[in-house]
């Protein structure tokens, strides 16, 4: 991952939690189509093209991306493979000829819920259907609006995080179809040009490149679990609701282990000072976030 992306990675996982929840529980959310092809358009901050690759109602992801980030007068190029199966999601960088992969948190999710009781389950059931997407950032002044607009003849619901991200979702899905999202002065924009459900999606659209072996991100595993496992132990209790809107999406995720694998990812990407500015935005982000947050 470069640097220039980086602040935009934070916000749209923080953001993208907010958006996993719905009428169903996370796992059973499927696209309107079986499988399809999708090309975005990038500009901004970062500049180029990504194709989203879906097969199996969206369990089945590959993304393909291809761009260009100039930040602070220093340009990088960008090609990047992210595919997503059942059990694993894998990241591999062309360029760098780097891999890594974390376990699918749908299946950890899968996990944690097989370990809950009958009480449990259906406190988590009915918690995670009350909270609803959006839910974690009702206290980051957040606005879901379901269906409330059509890109390329598909219904989008709208969801923003106001000062931060506003994108529009395929109706009922974490499908983008649009993204505009602008953190400490970094902007980018993600616009879907074409949505291809009649032409079959092509085998090796999900093929690893070749020689590149993808390894386990362990700091992002890590991440990933205690994320999922402090959120399924909030929404199995009878006051989950509740306490899962005191945390926020910082409290779920943990920010601690959250600041470490950003620090991480910086290493030997730009000069100290480069790297010491944009940390600095980081922390400004984060504080943006929590200040907004209720107080205990």
């Amino acid at each position: 991952m470069n640097k220039q992306s980086l602040l935009i990675v934070m916000m749209l996982v923080l953001f993208a939690w907010s958006c996993a929840w719905s009428e169903e529980l996370p796992w059973d959310v499927k696209t309107p189509f079986k499988e399809a092809t999708i090309y975005y358009e990038l500009s901004g901050t970062e500049v180029g093209k990504e194709t989203l690759y879906i097969q199996e109602f969206g369990a089945r992801q590959a993304k393909h991306r291809s761009t260009t980030a100039t930040l602070m007068g220093i340009s990088k190029d960008t090609q990047t493979i992210q595919i997503t199966d059942q059990n694993w999601i894998y990241h591999y960088d062309i360029r760098e000829k780097t891999g890594g992969k974390t376990t699918n948190p749908v299946k950890i999710y899968r996990s944690e819920y097989a370990k809950l009781n009958a009480e449990e389950k259906k406190n988590f059931e009915k918690n995670a259907k009350e909270l609803g997407p959006g839910g974690m950032f009702a206290q980051v002044d957040s606005v879901i609006r379901y269906k409330d607009d059509k890109i390329l003849g598909f219904d989008c619901d709208i969801a923003s995080v106001a000062g931060i991200s506003t994108v529009y979702l395929l109706h009922k899905t974490a499908i983008p179809l649009k993204a505009e999202t602008s953190v400490m002065g970094i902007k980018n924009n993600v616009i879907a040009t074409k949505v291809d459900t009649s032409t079959p999606v092509p085998d090796d659209a999900f093929s690893a490149p070749t020689g590149i072996t993808a390894q386990l991100d362990q700091p992002m595993e890590s991440m990933m679990q205690e994320m999922v496992k402090n959120t399924v132990d909030t929404l199995k209790r009878a006051d989950g609701i509740e306490l899962m809107r005191q945390s926020g999406p910082l409290g779920m995720m943990g920010e601690a282990p959250l600041q470490q694998m950003l620090g991480r990812e910086m290493e030997g990407d730009g000069d100290q000072e480069e790297q010491q500015e944009l940390m600095r935005q980081i922390n400004e982000a984060l504080q943006h976030v929590r200040k907004q947050q209720p107080q205990k």
